[in-house]
Protein backbone atom coordinates (compact mmCIF):
# COMPACT_ATOMS: atom_id res chain seq x y z
CA UNK A 1 0.00 0.00 0.00
CA UNK A 2 2.57 2.30 0.94
CA UNK A 3 4.82 1.72 -2.64
CA UNK A 4 1.25 1.81 -4.27
CA UNK A 5 0.66 5.26 -2.59
CA UNK A 6 3.68 7.00 -3.92
CA UNK A 7 2.64 5.92 -7.35
CA UNK A 8 -0.16 7.79 -7.19
CA UNK A 9 0.99 11.19 -5.39
CA UNK A 10 2.32 13.94 -7.42
CA UNK A 11 4.63 16.87 -6.89
CA UNK A 12 7.85 18.23 -8.76
CA UNK A 13 11.43 18.80 -7.55
CA UNK A 14 12.15 22.51 -7.11
CA UNK A 15 14.87 25.03 -8.28
CA UNK A 16 16.97 24.06 -4.95
CA UNK A 17 16.30 20.60 -5.42
CA UNK A 18 13.39 20.51 -2.77
CA UNK A 19 10.73 17.87 -3.34
CA UNK A 20 7.07 19.84 -3.50
CA UNK A 21 3.49 18.18 -3.04
CA UNK A 22 0.89 18.98 -5.52
CA UNK A 23 -1.45 16.32 -4.45
CA UNK A 24 -3.83 17.04 -2.17
CA UNK A 25 -5.26 12.86 -2.76
CA UNK A 26 -3.75 9.99 -4.91
CA UNK A 27 -4.68 10.01 -8.57
CA UNK A 28 -3.65 8.00 -11.43
CA UNK A 29 -4.10 11.17 -13.64
CA UNK A 30 -0.80 13.55 -13.61
CA UNK A 31 -2.20 17.40 -12.62
CA UNK A 32 -3.01 19.16 -15.67
CA UNK A 33 -1.96 22.41 -14.20
CA UNK A 34 1.90 21.09 -13.43
CA UNK A 35 4.06 20.37 -16.37
CA UNK A 36 6.78 19.52 -13.81
CA UNK A 37 4.98 16.89 -12.17
CA UNK A 38 5.85 13.11 -11.60
CA UNK A 39 5.08 10.39 -8.97
CA UNK A 40 6.56 10.96 -6.25
CA UNK A 41 8.02 7.24 -6.82
CA UNK A 42 9.41 8.24 -10.14
CA UNK A 43 11.17 11.07 -8.06
CA UNK A 44 12.55 8.24 -5.74
CA UNK A 45 13.43 5.86 -8.30
CA UNK A 46 15.58 8.67 -10.39
CA UNK A 47 16.92 9.66 -7.16
CA UNK A 48 18.14 5.96 -5.65
CA UNK A 49 18.28 3.29 -8.48
CA UNK A 50 21.01 3.59 -10.59
CA UNK A 51 21.65 -0.54 -11.16
CA UNK A 52 19.03 -3.04 -10.81
CA UNK A 53 20.72 -3.47 -6.79
CA UNK A 54 19.48 -0.84 -5.76
CA UNK A 55 15.76 -1.70 -6.32
CA UNK A 56 15.84 -3.16 -2.77
CA UNK A 57 16.72 0.40 -1.18
CA UNK A 58 13.86 1.79 -3.34
CA UNK A 59 11.66 -0.94 -1.93
CA UNK A 60 12.55 -0.15 1.63
CA UNK A 61 12.09 3.85 1.44
CA UNK A 62 8.33 3.42 -0.70
CA UNK A 63 7.79 0.94 2.30
CA UNK A 64 8.45 3.22 4.60
CA UNK A 65 6.29 6.16 2.95
CA UNK A 66 2.83 6.52 5.50
CA UNK A 67 5.74 6.56 8.79
CA UNK A 68 7.77 9.44 7.30
CA UNK A 69 7.59 12.27 4.32
CA UNK A 70 3.83 10.36 3.27
CA UNK A 71 2.42 10.72 7.08
CA UNK A 72 0.00 13.78 5.57
CA UNK A 73 -1.82 11.27 3.19
CA UNK A 74 -2.28 8.54 6.14
CA UNK A 75 -5.61 8.46 5.58
CA UNK A 76 -5.64 7.17 2.43
CA UNK A 77 -3.28 4.60 3.43
CA UNK A 78 -5.96 3.79 6.26
CA UNK A 79 -8.87 3.39 4.15
CA UNK A 80 -6.67 0.86 1.51
CA UNK A 81 -5.79 -1.47 4.32
CA UNK A 82 -9.18 -1.39 5.54
CA UNK A 83 -10.80 -2.48 2.24
CA UNK A 84 -7.68 -5.00 2.16
CA UNK A 85 -8.83 -7.06 5.25
CA UNK A 86 -9.59 -10.59 5.33
CA UNK A 87 -12.87 -10.27 7.81
CA UNK A 88 -15.05 -7.35 6.67
CA UNK A 89 -16.02 -5.23 9.80
CA UNK A 90 -19.33 -6.28 12.10
CA UNK A 91 -18.60 -10.03 11.15
CA UNK A 92 -17.66 -12.10 14.53
CA UNK A 93 -14.02 -13.07 12.94
CA UNK A 94 -13.34 -9.80 12.38
CA UNK A 95 -14.34 -8.86 16.13
CA UNK A 96 -12.36 -11.64 17.39
CA UNK A 97 -9.33 -10.75 15.37
CA UNK A 98 -9.37 -6.77 16.46
CA UNK A 99 -10.02 -7.57 20.41
CA UNK A 100 -6.55 -9.74 20.12
CA UNK A 101 -4.63 -6.93 17.92
CA UNK A 102 -5.67 -4.13 20.38
CA UNK A 103 -4.86 -6.17 23.63
CA UNK A 104 -1.41 -6.93 22.21
CA UNK A 105 -0.94 -3.39 21.07
CA UNK A 106 -2.18 -2.33 24.15
CA UNK A 107 1.14 -0.52 26.67
CA UNK A 108 1.80 -1.53 30.23
CA UNK A 109 -0.33 0.06 32.77
CA UNK A 110 2.65 2.79 33.31
CA UNK A 111 2.36 3.80 29.70
CA UNK A 112 5.90 2.21 28.50
CA UNK A 113 5.43 -0.14 25.40
CA UNK A 114 5.54 -3.82 26.17
CA UNK A 115 7.70 -6.10 24.10
CA UNK A 116 7.08 -6.93 20.84
CA UNK A 117 5.93 -10.85 20.41
CA UNK A 118 4.81 -12.79 17.93
CA UNK A 119 1.08 -12.41 17.75
CA UNK A 120 -0.86 -15.21 19.09
CA UNK A 121 -2.57 -15.68 15.79
CA UNK A 122 0.02 -17.03 13.67
CA UNK A 123 -1.44 -19.75 15.60
CA UNK A 124 -4.07 -19.82 13.60
CA UNK A 125 -4.37 -22.06 10.74
CA UNK A 126 -4.71 -19.04 7.52
CA UNK A 127 -7.25 -19.06 5.49
CA UNK A 128 -7.58 -19.81 1.92
CA UNK A 129 -6.13 -16.88 0.09
CA UNK A 130 -5.14 -15.28 3.61
CA UNK A 131 -2.11 -13.59 4.17
CA UNK A 132 -1.05 -12.83 7.59
CA UNK A 133 1.25 -9.99 8.15
CA UNK A 134 3.65 -9.48 11.01
CA UNK A 135 1.54 -8.54 13.61
CA UNK A 136 -1.03 -10.72 12.85
CA UNK A 137 -3.72 -9.11 10.89
CA UNK A 138 -5.14 -11.18 8.38
CA UNK A 139 -5.60 -9.40 4.35
CA UNK A 140 -6.62 -10.77 1.10
CA UNK A 141 -3.57 -12.65 -0.97
CA UNK A 142 -5.43 -12.29 -4.12
CA UNK A 143 -7.93 -9.11 -4.40
CA UNK A 144 -11.67 -10.97 -4.97
CA UNK A 145 -12.02 -8.93 -7.96
CA UNK A 146 -9.56 -10.78 -9.95
CA UNK A 147 -11.91 -14.12 -9.23
CA UNK A 148 -14.99 -12.69 -10.58
CA UNK A 149 -13.41 -11.73 -13.36
CA UNK A 150 -13.11 -15.56 -13.90
CA UNK A 151 -16.52 -16.28 -13.30
CA UNK A 152 -17.80 -13.92 -15.45
CA UNK A 153 -15.58 -15.28 -18.60
CA UNK A 154 -16.74 -18.46 -17.67
CA UNK A 155 -20.47 -17.56 -17.60
CA UNK A 156 -20.21 -15.77 -20.89
CA UNK A 157 -18.29 -18.96 -21.88
CA UNK A 158 -15.36 -17.27 -23.07
CA UNK A 159 -12.29 -18.89 -24.65
CA UNK A 160 -9.53 -17.45 -22.83
CA UNK A 161 -6.00 -17.54 -20.79
CA UNK A 162 -4.52 -15.34 -17.71
CA UNK A 163 -0.83 -14.99 -17.67
CA UNK A 164 0.54 -12.97 -14.27
CA UNK A 165 3.20 -10.54 -15.81
CA UNK A 166 5.95 -9.71 -13.57
CA UNK A 167 8.70 -8.59 -13.35
CA UNK A 168 9.24 -9.95 -9.30
CA UNK A 169 9.22 -13.35 -7.60
CA UNK A 170 5.96 -13.60 -6.64
CA UNK A 171 4.68 -15.89 -9.08
CA UNK A 172 4.62 -19.03 -6.88
CA UNK A 173 2.40 -17.88 -3.95
CA UNK A 174 -0.12 -16.47 -6.39
CA UNK A 175 -0.50 -19.61 -8.49
CA UNK A 176 -0.67 -21.96 -5.36
CA UNK A 177 -3.20 -19.25 -3.81
CA UNK A 178 -5.21 -19.55 -7.00
CA UNK A 179 -5.13 -23.18 -7.30
CA UNK A 180 -6.84 -23.55 -3.92
CA UNK A 181 -9.78 -20.39 -4.73
CA UNK A 182 -9.99 -22.28 -8.15
CA UNK A 183 -10.96 -25.21 -6.64
CA UNK A 184 -13.61 -24.24 -4.93
CA UNK A 185 -11.81 -24.07 -1.47
CA UNK A 186 -13.02 -20.54 -1.05
CA UNK A 187 -16.61 -20.32 0.51
CA UNK A 188 -16.88 -16.65 -0.92
CA UNK A 189 -16.43 -18.28 -4.70
CA UNK A 190 -17.41 -21.49 -6.66
CA UNK A 191 -17.01 -22.39 -9.92
CA UNK A 192 -18.57 -24.43 -12.39
CA UNK A 193 -16.17 -25.18 -14.54
CA UNK A 194 -12.59 -26.63 -14.00
CA UNK A 195 -9.81 -24.20 -14.84
CA UNK A 196 -6.30 -25.34 -14.82
CA UNK A 197 -3.25 -23.59 -13.19
CA UNK A 198 0.64 -23.93 -14.75
CA UNK A 199 2.77 -24.00 -11.87
CA UNK A 200 5.80 -23.94 -14.32
CA UNK A 201 6.30 -19.97 -14.60
CA UNK A 202 7.25 -18.97 -17.85
CA UNK A 203 9.79 -15.97 -18.53
CA UNK A 204 10.31 -13.37 -20.97
CA UNK A 205 13.61 -12.05 -21.47
CA UNK A 206 15.02 -9.13 -24.10
CA UNK A 207 18.59 -9.75 -25.07
CA UNK A 208 20.20 -7.52 -27.83
CA UNK A 209 16.71 -5.41 -28.87
CA UNK A 210 15.06 -8.78 -29.33
CA UNK A 211 12.13 -11.11 -27.29
CA UNK A 212 12.90 -14.83 -26.24
CA UNK A 213 10.07 -16.78 -24.38
CA UNK A 214 10.93 -19.54 -22.42
CA UNK A 215 7.53 -21.44 -21.73
CA UNK A 216 6.69 -25.00 -20.83
CA UNK A 217 2.17 -25.01 -21.24
CA UNK A 218 0.42 -28.21 -19.58
CA UNK A 219 0.21 -30.23 -23.02
CA UNK A 220 4.19 -29.60 -24.02
CA UNK A 221 6.32 -32.44 -23.46
CA UNK A 222 9.20 -30.02 -23.06
CA UNK A 223 9.87 -26.39 -22.18
CA UNK A 224 9.99 -24.42 -25.50
CA UNK A 225 12.37 -21.03 -26.21
CA UNK A 226 11.10 -18.86 -28.92
CA UNK A 227 12.13 -15.92 -30.75
CA UNK A 228 10.04 -15.49 -33.48
CA UNK A 229 7.42 -12.74 -32.49
CA UNK A 230 4.92 -14.82 -34.53
CA UNK A 231 5.45 -17.94 -33.03
CA UNK A 232 5.51 -16.30 -29.04
CA UNK A 233 2.59 -14.43 -29.89
CA UNK A 234 0.86 -17.66 -31.10
CA UNK A 235 1.81 -19.73 -27.95
CA UNK A 236 0.22 -17.47 -25.69
CA UNK A 237 -2.93 -16.84 -27.67
CA UNK A 238 -2.88 -21.05 -27.60
CA UNK A 239 -2.79 -21.06 -24.07
CA UNK A 240 -5.77 -21.49 -21.72
CA UNK A 241 -5.72 -21.65 -17.72
CA UNK A 242 -3.66 -19.64 -15.49
CA UNK A 243 -0.08 -19.40 -15.75
CA UNK A 244 2.68 -17.22 -14.89
CA UNK A 245 5.60 -15.56 -17.19
CA UNK A 246 8.37 -13.66 -15.16
CA UNK A 247 8.91 -10.68 -17.69
CA UNK A 248 13.10 -8.68 -17.67
CA UNK A 249 13.20 -6.41 -15.17
CA UNK A 250 16.95 -5.40 -16.03
CA UNK A 251 16.70 -4.77 -19.79
CA UNK A 252 13.68 -2.23 -18.66
CA UNK A 253 16.05 -0.59 -15.62
CA UNK A 254 19.20 -0.72 -17.80
CA UNK A 255 17.19 1.29 -20.78
CA UNK A 256 16.09 3.72 -18.46
CA UNK A 257 12.46 2.27 -18.27
CA UNK A 258 11.61 3.48 -21.78
CA UNK A 259 8.45 1.19 -22.61
CA UNK A 260 10.32 -0.49 -25.43
CA UNK A 261 11.69 -2.54 -22.68
CA UNK A 262 9.47 -3.57 -20.75
CA UNK A 263 6.43 -6.01 -21.45
CA UNK A 264 5.70 -6.67 -24.72
CA UNK A 265 1.76 -7.98 -26.05
CA UNK A 266 0.97 -7.76 -29.42
CA UNK A 267 -1.54 -6.52 -31.64
CA UNK A 268 -1.76 -7.14 -35.65
CA UNK A 269 -3.55 -3.73 -37.28
CA UNK A 270 -3.80 -5.78 -40.75
CA UNK A 271 -6.37 -8.14 -39.27
CA UNK A 272 -10.09 -7.00 -38.70
CA UNK A 273 -11.35 -10.13 -36.85
CA UNK A 274 -8.65 -10.65 -34.32
CA UNK A 275 -8.64 -14.55 -33.09
CA UNK A 276 -7.65 -13.02 -29.18
CA UNK A 277 -7.63 -9.92 -27.58
CA UNK A 278 -4.54 -9.05 -25.40
CA UNK A 279 -5.25 -6.54 -22.26
CA UNK A 280 -2.57 -5.87 -19.83
CA UNK A 281 -3.48 -4.90 -15.97
CA UNK A 282 -0.63 -2.65 -14.39
CA UNK A 283 -0.04 0.18 -12.43
CA UNK A 284 3.05 1.20 -13.78
CA UNK A 285 1.52 1.46 -17.06
CA UNK A 286 0.96 5.36 -18.06
CA UNK A 287 0.67 6.95 -21.24
CA UNK A 288 2.51 10.77 -20.55
CA UNK A 289 6.48 9.30 -20.42
CA UNK A 290 8.11 6.96 -22.29
CA UNK A 291 10.42 6.24 -19.96
CA UNK A 292 7.75 5.89 -17.43
CA UNK A 293 5.59 3.01 -18.99
CA UNK A 294 5.68 -0.70 -18.57
CA UNK A 295 3.82 -1.94 -21.99
CA UNK A 296 5.23 -2.29 -24.94
CA UNK A 297 2.05 -2.88 -27.59
CA UNK A 298 4.22 -4.56 -30.44
CA UNK A 299 2.66 -4.25 -33.72
CA UNK A 300 2.69 -7.15 -35.95
CA UNK A 301 4.13 -6.50 -39.70
CA UNK A 302 2.93 -9.89 -41.54
CA UNK A 303 4.21 -8.26 -44.89
CA UNK A 304 7.88 -8.19 -43.31
CA UNK A 305 7.63 -10.85 -40.83
CA UNK A 306 8.84 -8.37 -38.29
CA UNK A 307 7.42 -6.90 -34.95
CA UNK A 308 7.71 -3.09 -34.06
CA UNK A 309 7.26 -1.10 -30.92
CA UNK A 310 4.01 1.31 -31.29
CA UNK A 311 4.93 4.88 -31.13
CA UNK A 312 4.45 6.46 -28.07
CA UNK A 313 2.20 9.30 -29.79
CA UNK A 314 -0.02 6.67 -30.25
CA UNK A 315 -0.10 4.99 -26.46
CA UNK A 316 -3.53 7.29 -25.53
CA UNK A 317 -5.70 5.92 -28.41
CA UNK A 318 -4.69 2.52 -27.43
CA UNK A 319 -5.31 3.17 -23.45
CA UNK A 320 -8.28 0.70 -22.09
CA UNK A 321 -7.99 -1.07 -25.42
CA UNK A 322 -4.97 -2.92 -24.92
CA UNK A 323 -2.99 -1.95 -21.41
CA UNK A 324 -5.39 -0.62 -18.53
CA UNK A 325 -3.56 1.30 -15.64
CA UNK A 326 -4.67 -0.87 -12.44
CA UNK A 327 -6.39 1.24 -9.95
CA UNK A 328 -6.13 -0.18 -6.92
CA UNK A 329 -8.83 2.31 -5.03
CA UNK A 330 -11.64 0.96 -7.62
CA UNK A 331 -10.28 -2.29 -7.50
CA UNK A 332 -10.99 -3.13 -3.93
CA UNK A 333 -14.27 -0.94 -3.59
CA UNK A 334 -15.97 -2.55 -6.40
CA UNK A 335 -15.20 -6.36 -6.99
CA UNK A 336 -16.42 -6.20 -10.71
CA UNK A 337 -13.91 -3.58 -11.61
CA UNK A 338 -12.26 -5.71 -13.55
CA UNK A 339 -15.47 -7.12 -15.56
CA UNK A 340 -15.93 -3.56 -15.97
CA UNK A 341 -12.83 -3.09 -17.49
CA UNK A 342 -12.73 -6.09 -19.90
CA UNK A 343 -15.98 -4.33 -21.48
CA UNK A 344 -14.32 -1.51 -22.00
CA UNK A 345 -11.42 -2.35 -23.47
CA UNK A 346 -13.91 -5.25 -25.60
CA UNK A 347 -16.02 -1.81 -26.85
CA UNK A 348 -12.91 0.73 -27.62
CA UNK A 349 -11.15 -2.42 -29.68
CA UNK A 350 -14.50 -2.82 -31.83
CA UNK A 351 -14.16 0.96 -32.64
CA UNK A 352 -10.48 0.75 -33.51
CA UNK A 353 -10.96 -2.10 -36.34
CA UNK A 354 -13.14 0.22 -37.57
CA UNK A 355 -11.04 3.16 -37.33
CA UNK A 356 -9.02 2.21 -40.83
CA UNK A 357 -7.05 5.38 -40.60
CA UNK A 358 -5.66 4.88 -37.58
CA UNK A 359 -4.32 1.25 -37.80
CA UNK A 360 -2.81 2.60 -41.11
CA UNK A 361 -1.33 5.23 -39.76
CA UNK A 362 -0.05 3.21 -36.75
CA UNK A 363 1.01 0.66 -38.68
CA UNK A 364 3.57 2.56 -40.84
CA UNK A 365 4.78 4.69 -37.94
CA UNK A 366 5.36 1.90 -36.09
CA UNK A 367 7.83 0.30 -39.26
CA UNK A 368 9.71 3.81 -39.02
CA UNK A 369 10.48 2.99 -35.44
CA UNK A 370 14.41 2.79 -34.72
Amino acid sequence: MNNFLTGVLWGYEDDNGEWKWISESPSLQKPKDCLRCITYFKYLEDQIVKEPAHRKDLRFRTGNFISNEGQDFRRFYNDLIESLRYYSLGSPERADEDSILNKESANNSDGSQRPRRLSILHAQEVPVNGFRSVSGTLYHYILPAFFRLIQYLQDTNRNFVIYLRTMGDDSGNFLANAQRVLSNEHPSFKFTQPLEVNSTPGRIERPNNGIRLTMKLPDDTETEILTDEFKIHEKLENGHGIHAIKDDFNAWCSYDYHYTTSKPIWFDPDDPHPRSHHILFDDNFRVIDPHDSIVDIRIMNRDQHRCYSCPFEYYPKLENIFAVQADLYLILADKDYYVKAVQQCERNLDELLRDTQTLQNIKQKSTLQK
